[in-house]
């Protein structure tokens, strides 16, 4: 059974069990949630600014359906125009989930020392953040 696309639930879901999986030292899952919960927090943003889905809720744009790392530059754009410069403006600098990617959860877990996920954790906190500013201004 296929649920309902819920991306603001699923977005503060994956970012609450990384936190677990970090604080626990799991890095390889923990990474692997950060990559999804800063996926689903953009993704939460686009849909409530008019971002197309279906009757389940997913993304009707193969560019809206993509993970993380090819995902960040459609969003500044799709943010950008339509009012959404102030939630650009959150985001970390540069691309920081470029090096992400959801194949590496085939991968062995000695790739991922902490070091590594560390960018991908500040960034995922800083969509929260910028999640939580959208919640505030009544956007979500």
């Amino acid at each position: 059974m296929i649920h309902q696309s819920d991306f603001g639930d699923s977005h503060r879901r994956h970012w609450h069990d990384a936190e677990l999986l970090y604080r626990h030292a799991c890095w390889p899952n923990a990474d692997q949630l950060y990559g999804f919960s800063a996926e689903c927090g953009l993704k939460a943003v686009m849909h409530a600014q008019g971002m197309p889905v279906d009757a389940t809720g997913k993304p009707t744009s193969r560019q809206h359906q993509r993970h993380i790392q090819l995902l960040w530059s459609t969003f500044v754009s799709f943010a950008n125009g339509r009012n959404g410069a102030r939630y650009v403006q959150l985001l970390p600098v540069g691309k920081p989930f470029d090096d992400w990617s959801h194949h590496n959860r085939y991968a062995h877990g000695r790739h991922f020392p902490r070091t590594d996920i560390e960018p991908h954790r500040e960034a995922a906190r800083k969509i929260c953040r910028m999640v939580q500013q959208a919640r505030q201004d009544g956007l979500l």
